[in-house]
């Protein structure tokens, strides 16, 4: 009884949080653009839906343009890193900083549409190598791109930059590209829709590398463990709520 009560009060102080937390990005969002991903026609969510065909998620999702020295508090710590263009927070709120460039922007709301798309769709939070990987391969696609346009009021000018991905994201691309390379296009949509819709992104398994473990030691591993479990449920139980509702809505990804 005293550790039901303990985990509603935690269940409880999790939720208010997240309530405060939410109705900031509510008043930080407001009238922001509404995208539903089940008609957006934006190339990446085309292909996530129509190609690799993963269920699109119901839920609006709102994207919302920022100019750098006018951010409202709630979105400070999320644009404090360096070279950081836009942020994606609990699959329902997308951040741009406010550029120029036409093209930079629409790879900038092609990443962050990932990143909504399979936080939304998935039942559980998918790792940052997966999330970072989907949504640079899926955008981008490069390490590095430059974007150019031309300066309507100077006929012959052009202003452009260069990005280029930090080395983990160049890691994280390399890894997509190398179980497209190995296993083809077929296996890889089937094994990358499998990974959002069930939150399992082991690719192991994708390319034949599965661990074979007899099922005695299994059966021997649970017995040898079951009173360790026991012992530690209480003491842990309160851990694991806030953890899953921590997850559940506060995934932020850049």
């Amino acid at each position: 009884m005293k550790r039901r009560v303990i985990i509603l009060l935690a269940l409880a102080l999790v939720c208010a949080g997240q309530c405060a937390a939410n109705s900031r990005l509510d008043d930080a969002f407001a009238g922001a653009q509404k995208i539903d991903l089940r008609t957006c026609d934006v190339s990446s969510v085309v292909i996530l839906r129509d190609k690799v065909g993963i269920p699109p998620p119901s839920a609006t999702v709102l994207v919302k343009v920022f100019e750098r020295d006018k951010l409202p508090s709630v979105l400070e710590s999320s644009f404090a890193r360096e070279g950081v263009a836009g942020v994606t927070i609990n699959g329902r709120y997308i951040a741009i900083l406010k550029t120029q460039l036409r093209d930079e922007y629409t790879d900038v709301l092609r990443h962050e549409l990932v990143h909504a798309y399979i936080t939304l769709a998935s039942p559980a939070p998918l790792p940052l190598w997966f999330q970072e990987g989907s949504a640079v391969y899926y955008s981008m696609g490069k390490d590095r791109k430059f974007y150019g346009q031309a300066v309507e009021e100077r006929p012959g000018t052009m202003v452009g930059r260069t990005v280029e991905l930090p080395e983990s994201y160049k890691q994280q691309l390399q890894t997509f590209k190398y179980l497209l390379q190995t296993v083809g296009e077929k296996d890889f949509n089937a094994w990358y829709k499998q990974a959002v819709i069930t939150g399992v992104v082991d690719p192991k398994p994708l390319l034949g590398l599965a661990s074979q473990e007899k099922p005695t030691h299994k059966a021997s591993r649970k017995r040898s463990a079951k009173w360790l479990f026991g012992l530690l449920a209480g003491a842990i139980a309160v851990v694991m709520v806030i953890a899953y509702f921590s997850s559940r809505y506060d995934r932020n990804y850049s």
